[in-house]
């Protein structure tokens, strides 16, 4: 008998009802064990939408069965490994931060499962958790064309009575406090995932993000505070991350380059090629892929720059080299 027929649909609507539950239950502040649930359930939708996701394409969800015992289906770890060896992540999320920030997710879920969490770690997962709503939200439109926003209101506004952690200063190891043992070891965990996704080149921005929550006109807010918008008729009620773009954009042009050729599958890309791509689609003029000073002299570039530059294929880069050449024999002429 062959493995068990799995609906792709029923396991997308699933996933998605698994999101909006976990986003209702965190937005409810009087509840106990809020952020052990909000996880919970943060961790099923990604494990069912990428169980949707390679059913899509006709790989197995399934462990080899065993004699005498029914089929197992994979769990979390194992259903991120198909995903990345598969090359199935969207062009427009980097797999491996995206993994990252799951598998944090999932050690504050595994802690809380088996035991319990120490006092502070939700301090400290939320700047994880904000980010993996908007990788999850990413993630459906592209392979499922299924938008989360339409089933929620983004003017939910986790407001508490004491501000958050710096979650920065927080992951700093400091010799000379007392620390909890379980809170150290739990911290080192997110730093090593955090490492393995920017040596391999990964979208740092899609591993975790800090919001500030603005409740003000938005006339009052100068454009480049604006980066994630509600709806307009949100009655002046924004969501608002002030940008820093040595933490958005940290590559120089050496530096993409480099990312982007350890990242990429196809021939080692040159400085000509980034030129003849920043001509054609203007990516210098795009604020998600590059970013210069006004007194500065070279543009900086972002993770999503680098995930889109290596998602092209060689034969697109040929097309380009060879567009660009005759463009700036064009102009030579003249």
């Amino acid at each position: 008998m062959g493995a068990p027929y799995v609906s792709i649909k029923r396991l997308a609507d699933n996933s998605l009802s698994a999101m909006l539950s976990a986003v209702e239950v965190y937005n409810k502040p009087q509840m106990t064990y809020r952020d052990e649930v909000t996880v919970m359930l943060v961790v099923n939708a990604w494990e069912l939408a990428l169980k949707a996701t390679l059913r899509q394409k006709n790989r197995s969800i399934f462990y080899p069965k065993q004699r005498g015992e029914r089929y197992r289906s994979i769990g979390i770890d194992d259903a991120l490994g198909r995903v990345s060896a598969n090359g199935l992540w969207p062009a427009d999320i980097d797999g491996p931060a995206a993994t990252a920030n799951i598998k944090a997710l999932t050690e504050y879920r595994d802690r809380a499962i088996h035991l319990y969490n120490a006092q502070g770690l939700g301090a400290v997962i939320y700047p994880f958790l904000q980010q993996n709503v908007l990788n999850y939200r990413d993630f459906m439109l592209a392979r499922f064309k299924k938008d989360l926003a339409d089933s929620m209101t983004w003017q939910l506004l986790p407001l508490g009575a004491t501000a958050p952690a710096d979650a920065v200063q927080f992951m700093k190891v400091d010799r000379n406090a007392t620390m909890v043992a379980e809170v150290e070891e739990f911290i080192n965990e997110l730093r090593q995932l955090m490492d393995v996704a920017q040596d391999s080149g990964g979208d740092m921005a899609r591993v975790a993000t800090m919001y500030d929550i603005n409740m003000q006109s938005v006339k009052k807010m100068s454009s480049a505070d604006l980066v994630v918008a509600v709806s307009p008729t949100a009655d002046g009620q924004v969501a608002v991350r002030k940008t820093d773009p040595n933490q958005t954009h940290p590559y120089s042009a050496t530096e993409l380059l480099q990312k982007v050729n350890v990242k990429r599958k196809g021939r080692k890309l040159t400085s000509y090629d980034v030129q003849a791509i920043c001509w054609k689609e203007s990516l210098r003029d795009n604020a998600k892929y590059a970013w210069k000073h006004s007194n500065g002299a070279s543009h900086v570039w972002s993770g999503d720059a680098l995930s889109y530059l290596a998602s092209l294929s060689d034969e697109r880069y040929d097309t380009l080299r060879s567009e660009y050449g005759a463009h700036r024999r064009t102009m030579g002429n003249k």
